[in-house]
């Protein structure tokens, strides 16, 4: 049965195409199940987990194109420990000043939208102080942050078994993780987590001690567009930057644990980055074993029902496959989407669900072809020479009848699936979808809801739809190569 499905397949080259791009999907779907973590895979929707990404940033690929212009959008930067160029440590009797320096080389005509400084300290008895400058390429010198942190020792509660506290402020956002005192050389440890941002009350504070240096009022400008400015005129000095975080400490519990500094640009990634700062190109991987799993979990059942319950009706015949074809045209003349709707508005928005409701009004049109082919193969002469040499019923369907409808039973599997991933994505798109289930349909979605194709953000938009419509050509080329192949076979 595999040779001859090879071999139908190789005889029409939309089959070949077809089988290509499904290798394509399954190689993807492979892919995400090795390489990414269920813990991660489950993160799509965590605001959280997306904080260090920029917000409707464009494929890097597209400064390619840019650059036949003469534009360039400003590259989102991640840099992290161990970027650190430069990492000294000055020590006296009583103090040690640990520095970790990051080197920019900024060449875009741009400036850039924000830049964000996440991290972590572990705070002994003294607390600690924290310094964060630039050093522009002109020579000049910014101290743009400086801060002395609050020991967390006098602050926990031993009582109230808490393992963590969250804090929110309007100048950044804080988040203190407090652990339960553990004894180590008699101290508690504990670790003090906090991101500034370039809005930051703090930076834009200390920024105001450099207006002197500009030959324009910087009154109203965003940090960026000081740190990243010309002094003759507000436009982007380009060079090499050097940010320096250092680090205060006056005991030997102090410890940098990590520290980040994130430049926020305009294009990152192979597919860009949506309004939620979710990384499109992660939402496609993630999206293509769940959405394989919708239609090929749909056209399994649908197609096993279909088939049964079709040659069931027709073998039979008389009041009960009457009745059995009055149960198939009462589906069949359900509105469907409508019925989707109300019933996903009613019991909720399931993934499993929705796959359930799928199989339930999926399998009707195939048990009525089935059952047309089983009430004439049935009548054939050697049918009716089985039933006279005393072949059981069970037999003769499974010997005759069955082989006969296989190839149509294929050709349709394969067109059921396309229909499957159709219909979630229709639903997701009206918005009936799982949220907590990341799937192309979501992605169009949210995309549409944030006005994605009024603004132009059309990454957001093509690769969802273009995987949409990858796996519905690959299952439709497949099913129309077996399909012909059936009709040739019939007719013959």
């Amino acid at each position: 049965m595999v040779n001859r499905i090879i071999l139908i397949l190789k005889s029409y080259k939309g089959g070949i195409l077809g089988v290509s791009l499904l290798l394509f999907l399954v190689i993807i779907t492979f892919y995400t199940i090795i390489n990414i973590p269920a813990s991660e895979r489950s993160e799509w929707n965590n605001p959280s987990y997306w904080i260090n990404y920029p917000k409707n940033a464009a494929p890097y690929w597209t400064n390619y194109f840019m650059e036949l212009f003469n534009q360039k959008l400003p590259e989102h930067k991640i840099f992290t420990m161990n970027d650190a160029i430069v990492r000294n440590y000055s020590e006296g009797t009583d103090y040690k000043i640990e520095n970790s320096t990051f080197i920019y080389d900024y060449d875009f005509e741009t400036f850039p939208p924000a830049f964000s400084i996440p991290y972590s300290i572990q705070v002994g008895d003294i607390p600690p102080a924290v310094e964060i400058s630039v050093k522009r390429p002109d020579g000049l010198v910014f101290v743009i942050y400086y801060n002395s942190l609050e020991s967390l020792s006098n602050g926990l509660d031993d009582t109230n078994g808490a393992n963590e506290q969250d804090e929110i402020q309007s100048n950044g956002e804080i988040l203190i993780e407090s652990q339960n005192p553990t004894v180590k050389d008699d101290v508690s440890t504990n670790v003090v987590s906090q991101r500034l941002f370039s809005s930051s009350r703090e930076i834009t504070e200390a920024l105001s001690d450099y207006t002197n240096l500009f030959d324009f009022s910087t009154n109203g400008l965003p940090a960026e567009k000081i740190i990243f400015s010309d002094t003759k005129s507000n436009v982007p000095l380009q060079g090499k930057y050097e940010f320096i975080f250092s680090l205060y400490s006056f005991d030997g519990n102090t410890d940098l644990k990590d520290i980040q500094w994130i430049v926020e640009g305009k294009v990152f990634g192979v597919l860009g980055t949506d309004d939620f700062r979710r990384d499109i190109s992660f939402g496609i991987l993630i999206g293509t074993p769940v959405a394989l799993l919708i239609g090929v979990t749909v056209a399994i059942t649908s197609t096993i029902i279909g088939l049964f319950y079709g040659l069931i009706s027709g073998y039979k015949g008389g009041r009960t496959g009457g009745f059995m074809v009055i149960i198939i045209d009462i589906f069949l003349s359900v509105p469907t989407m409508v019925l989707f709707i109300i019933l996903s508005l009613n019991y909720g928005k399931s993934i499993l669900f929705l796959i359930g409701l799928f199989i339930l009004f999926g399998w009707p049109g195939l048990a009525l072809i089935n059952r047309t082919f089983s009430v004439q193969i049935k009548n054939y002469p050697y049918v009716e020479a089985s039933k006279l040499m005393g072949e059981s019923d069970f037999r003769i369907v499974i010997r005759h009848i069955v082989p006969q409808l296989i190839p149509f039973t294929l050709a349709n599997f394969a067109l059921s699936v396309p229909a499957a991933i159709l219909g979630e994505a229709a639903l997701s798109f009206l918005g009936f979808g799982d949220p907590s289930f990341p799937t192309w349909g979501q992605m169009l979605q949210d995309a549409h809801f944030s006005s994605a194709e009024i603004l132009g953000y059309w990454w957001w938009i093509i690769p969802p739809g273009l995987m949409i419509s990858i796996t519905s050509m690959a299952f439709i080329l497949i099913g129309r190569s077996l399909e012909s192949k059936a009709k040739f076979d019939k007719r013959r």
